[in-house]
């Protein structure tokens, strides 16, 4: 699947053909931005949680959420996710998740019977884990950039411009 939406430098561009789709033909730029930096996997704002990610993009870029945006961001996820790229994305969550329970793991806490909730062994088997993890998300991500050139007609991925012959 070719891109619908691509940044370069700060500004949105939007692909030929994504005005024949009718849930993207009213939106505005800044619109069209915050559908590309919510549900696209390459977005800055996917190291976030869904649950927070709009709020975030919302003070960064000024749009609200409307109707209009839910309904674009369905139809950019249903025509742009793989199900690489899905699972590319929900690798990211848990990762965010991971790193939660690394800032808020404590060790001193106890249960009622005073036993330990969380053990030092479980932490430093997780942590000796974490490069396994990095190095996987990494070839995951290796995986769906694979896909996508495979998709594109371009050598290489090479955007081409009005002066290419």
């Amino acid at each position: 699947m070719k891109d619908l939406i691509t940044v370069d430098g700060n500004k949105v561009i939007s692909s030929p053909y994504i005005l024949a789709i009718p849930e993207f033909k009213s939106l505005t730029a800044g619109s069209l931005s915050a559908v590309y930096f919510f549900a696209d996997y390459r977005s800055p704002y996917a190291v976030y949680e869904e649950s927070e990610r709009w709020e975030i993009i919302m003070k960064s870029i000024k749009v609200k959420r409307t109707k209009e945006i839910d309904i674009a961001i369905r139809k950019y996820k249903e025509l742009s996710e793989t199900s690489a790229v899905k699972l590319l994305k929900s690798a990211k969550e848990s990762v965010t998740k991971l790193e939660k329970y690394f800032k808020e793991v404590d060790l001193t806490l106890t249960d009622d019977n005073g036993r330990p909730i969380y053990h030092a062994k479980d932490l430093i088997n997780n942590l000796s884990n974490m490069s396994k993890i990095v190095n996987g998300l990494d070839e995951l991500e290796d995986i769906v950039k694979k896909h996508q050139q495979k998709d594109n007609p371009n050598r290489g991925g090479v955007v081409t411009n009005k002066y290419s012959i």
